[in-house]
């Protein structure tokens, strides 16, 4: 049995399975008809409502397959296959037919899109992700087709249609398949674009012929590149099975019946002929890559068409797609790239992964928390690594503060690649140490990058914390010293920057942000950090505008960012006495007395207290403090409290100095808490209300305003975790989590956004999106440093495994340095926490801000090549 037909069998097995056994189907089942697989693969069942989906590629490369058989393609703003909307003709399509008694054909999607009608037709269909690839079956009687996709290291993209009968008579059918790219950096559809793109077909006597497309595209006004695919085809058939004939065109026309048609309702397909040969189109219409492929499969037998898509950009000659055209596609050589993809996920999975046991309170059950683990870490990865444009439009850049966060995740298990992705972003903030909200990374050399420039003032903090994460836990300080440029902002408001001419290493870049949030501390007031334009929060942006008019920002402040610079002090702080640097005594004397002040007006103006004694942290005021947000009375009247000044007065370290505020923060998580965990704010923000922004053009109970978003929530649930309360954490984590909920609106694999609550709108625990959020990446910081308790400081690691979990235990294999440590946990209702390291037992510390006991690794024990860590509780 050949590697596809394996992976068929077990994938169909499954469905199988979950179709009669429901105490099996339930055991396995996510929201959102899904389920996981005992590999951790996950098999999706067509839904109206929910369409899962999942990337593929590498290096900012992203293959979109949604369950429902919608695909598209980009890197940045190059798309090769453009997004469609709802209900539209797809990019790419595959169509069975099967003549019928008047000469014509039955025609079925292999895909859920486009929706055919198919009443009269009995069949079923499933699609299976994987890390590295998505299956979509479609089981008609005795027949099984398969489309399996896949993308390589190269970016080139392979496709595998593999019919299966499953009867001992032999069948004659067709296949046909569809691809109408763009290949041009454009995210949209528009009416030039046939002008400049030609498909043609190169026809074989004896042979599958290959097609090629051709897109010419302007760089300026006197330079012109093109930008070519060539799509290869090959088919293998079983003993008895073979290619009868085959037909090809290039015209869209030709393929759905003209204009007035879609892919709905293809004629030619219907008829089972494209009639008049097309084997060139160009500037007239849209031109596509079809075919149909007439075969016969013999009785218990297959047959397979393989396809593969591989782009040349900004070419200024086509000697390379003259080469490669000339290209044979071998089935066998598909199958071991796909085998040592396969191979590479595993072994960079190994790096890290977990396995918790048993549930013991049956909130969340093992296996499925196993595999969303495994999808996670994917969710992280990909959001590590975007070039921009995901959410395909033109303001959808790379975030400075998306990215940092990401990769302070990634690096856990990827440092080397989080390390480049670290100095990639180095490079384009300005040498005054302001860093963009976004960037773009530019096609050339010459090329200046689109920027977003409005001056939120959060974005360098992320990028301090994660660089001192990164430094943590891999003990590179060679990589301080790493040289980086600037971009220079020449219009803020045109958002026009020109490279500059400076040129220093990391640590001056993390000396350069650091002054330019020290630059921005409210120093005639309240010693706290102006908020600017905005801060994590950016749907409440309106605090930083100024009562003058001749001032665009004025002194209104935000007690997120001000704990954030308090944090990144300590944090500097800590790294210059360990780095020999030019003025480090001079600064870090400067930082301390900035972090005394600071503290000192966040102790005096973040925290109000009411007559009745009652406190509470607010989330900042605005110009002169002539209003709050967060307070007893904000500027509606209304008595408001703000999670994410409450979850960084614990992260940040400020909690340590005073735990008396526990109380005052816990009483806010109560107030906050809901159906979905904690919102960002209660109440929310109606429209029209004065001080705040954009935030009240939002629909009450949705996003921010007044919403569980989930990467603030997840802010909040670790700050539980560090304040000792494990049990109302988890609490937290399970209204988090997509997988325990009744219904989700998108993928429920991985982290989405946000969950909306607004009855009168009908809004019940819907997602503005999934896979780009930064929800993950702080799920996943929880999980590791919180729940399975490792957190690496610069002289060794702490392991603090959480003292309350749902789980009887769980295992963590993680590689700290050259260090693989394997850490397990077991629930014992033991009287005290027992530690043993290589099989000898060891003393804890108490820790009384987590108010547990954790063990201490100094860095000379991550020497050994590996450290078996048992903790008993």
């Amino acid at each position: 049995m050949s590697y596809l037909e394996d992976e068929i069998r077990k994938y169909s097995d499954f469905f199988h399975k979950i179709n009669v056994d429901k105490n099996f189907a339930s055991s396995n089942e996510l929201t959102g008809n899904t389920f996981f697989m005992e590999d951790g693969n996950i098999l999706s069942l067509p839904s109206m409502e929910v369409d899962s989906r999942y990337p593929y590629g590498s290096d900012g490369f992203n293959f979109w397959a949604h369950a429902s058989g919608y695909m598209y393609c980009n890197e940045g703003l190059f798309s090769t296959f453009l997004k469609v909307g709802e209900g539209q003709e797809p990019k790419i399509a595959f169509f069975a037919g099967f003549q019928e008694n008047n000469g014509d054909y039955k025609v079925i999607s292999l895909l859920q899109a486009p929706l055919m009608n198919n009443s009269e037709v009995q069949l079923e269909r499933y699609t299976v992700f994987t890390k590295t690839s998505v299956y979509y079956i479609t089981e008609i009687k005795d027949m099984r087709f398969v489309i399996r996709v896949f993308v390589d290291l190269d970016k080139k993209i392979y496709f595998t249609v593999n019919i299966e009968n499953l009867s001992m008579d032999a069948r004659r059918i067709y296949i046909s398949s569809y691809f109408n790219p763009l290949i041009a950096h454009d995210i949209a559809e528009n009416g030039e674009q046939r002008w400049f793109r030609e498909v043609e077909y190169l026809f074989e006597d004896n042979n599958l012929g290959n097609f090629i497309v051709k897109t010419n595209e302007a760089i300026n006004r006197t330079n012109t590149v093109s930008n070519y695919m060539v799509l290869l085809r090959s088919f293998q058939g079983g003993k008895s099975s073979t290619l009868i004939k085959h037909e090809e065109t290039t015209s869209r026309y030709q393929y759905v019946g003209g204009n007035m048609s879609s892919l709905h309702t293809p004629k030619a397909l219907k008829n089972g002929t494209f009639g008049t040969k097309c084997h060139i189109c160009t500037f007239t219409e849209v031109g596509i890559a079809g075919d149909i492929l007439n075969l016969e499969i013999g009785g218990k037998d297959y047959g397979r068409c393989d396809i593969s898509l591989k782009s040349f950009i900004n070419c200024t000659d086509n000697k390379a797609v003259e080469i490669y055209k000339k290209n044979k596609l071998v089935t066998e050589q598909v199958d071991s790239i796909l085998l040592d993809l396969n191979a590479s996920e595993l072994k960079n999975g190994e790096q890290l992964s977990c396995s918790v046991q048993k549930e013991k309170e049956g909130l969340i059950r093992n296996n499925i928390f196993n595999g969303f683990f495994e999808h996670l870490k994917k969710q992280v990865e990909f959001c590590s690594l975007i070039k921009g444009y995901v959410q395909l439009f033109s303001g959808s850049l790379i975030g400075i503060r998306d990215v940092f966060q990401a990769t302070e995740a990634l690096l856990i298990w990827q440092p080397e690649v989080a390390r480049e992705k670290m100095l990639e972003g180095l490079n384009f903030i300005d040498p005054s140490g302001r860093c963009p909200r976004q960037y773009t990374l530019p096609k050339s050399e010459n090329e200046i990058p689109i920027m977003d420039l409005r001056a939120f003032i959060d974005q360098g903090v992320w990028v301090i914390s994660a660089i001192i994460s990164y430094l943590r836990h891999t003990q590179d300080f060679e990589f301080l010293c790493q040289e980086c440029g600037y971009y220079e902002i020449i219009d803020e408001k045109k958002n026009i920057v020109k490279k500059s001419l400076i040129k220093d290493s990391v640590l001056d870049h993390m000396i350069r942000i650091m002054e330019y949030l020290i630059q921005n501390i409210d120093e005639e007031d309240t010693k706290c950090v102006r908020v600017l334009y905005g801060d994590w929060n950016d749907a409440l942006d309106g605090l930083g505008v100024s009562e003058d008019s001749e001032k665009e920002f004025g002194s209104g402040a935000t007690v997120m960012v001000s704990l954030q610079v308090f944090q990144n002090l300590n944090e500097m702080i800590e790294l210059l006495n360990r780095v020999n640097y030019k003025n480090s005594i001079a600064l870090i004397s400067k930082y301390k007395k900035v972090k005394g002040e600071l503290k000192e007006g966040l102790e005096k103006y973040a925290i109000i207290e009411a007559s009745d004694g009652d406190r509470r942290i607010v989330h900042g005021w605005g110009d002169k403090r002539s209003y709050y947000v967060g307070s007893f009375s904000d500027s509606d009247n209304k008595s408001r409290y703000s999670l994410t000044s409450n979850s960084f007065w614990v992260l940040s370290k400020m909690y340590d100095e005073d735990m008396s505020i526990k109380d005052t923060i816990l009483e806010a998580y109560r107030k906050l808490d809901s159906k979905y965990g904690l919102k960002t704010f209660e109440p929310y923000f109606a429209p029209n209300t004065l001080g705040v922004g954009r935030i009240p053009r939002l629909h009450s109970g949705t996003a921010e305003n007044g919403a569980a978003y989930i990467h603030a929530s997840a802010f909040g649930i670790m700050s539980l975790f560090r304040m000792g309360c494990p049990r109302e954490a988890w609490e937290q984590l399970y209204k988090s989590l997509p997988f325990t909920h009744e219904y989700v609106s998108c993928s429920s694999f991985v982290m989405p956004n946000s969950y909306g609550y607004n009855e009168e709108k009908n809004i019940d625990g819907q997602s503005m999106l999934d896979w780009q959020t930064g929800s993950s990446n702080i799920i996943f910081k929880v999980f590791i440093k919180y729940v399975f308790g490792i957190s690496p400081e610069f002289d060794g690691v702490w392991v603090q495994p959480c003292n309350w979990t749902p789980f009887e235990g769980f295992e963590l294999n993680i590689k700290i340095r050259t260090c693989s440590i394997k850490l397990s946990h077991r629930n014992t209702n033991s009287k005290e926490r027992i530690f043993t390291v290589n099989g000898v037992c060891r003393s804890g510390i108490y820790d009384p801000v987590m108010m547990l006991t954790k063990l201490w690794l100094q860095n000379e024990e991550l020497l050994n090549e590996v450290l078996e860590i048992d903790v008993i509780d």
